[in-house]
């Protein structure tokens, strides 16, 4: 396992050791965990430069608009 140094002002390093201390992790575990999170939530770029390409998708609005109005529902208060 490699080992990497990083700087973080005096704040945030509190902020992590609350941080970790409070999901009873080490430091280095909360971190780990952190950065795994991130990089696994990353969608590839050519899904993101996909996002609003279609276009012609009818919006919420309009897919709605077949269904009528609701009808109004009877008070649950006695």
């Amino acid at each position: 396992m490699t080992r990497i140094t990083i700087k973080l002002d005096d704040e945030l390093i509190q902020q992590v050791k609350q941080a970790a201390a409070e999901v009873k992790m080490t430091q280095n575990q909360w971190l780990a965990s952190l950065i795994q999170q991130r990089l696994a939530n990353n969608w590839p770029q050519v899904v993101r430069d996909m996002a609003g390409s279609w276009q012609e998708f009818p919006q919420q609005e309009e897919l709605r608009a077949a269904l009528g109005e609701d009808k109004l529902r009877d008070s649950l208060k006695v």
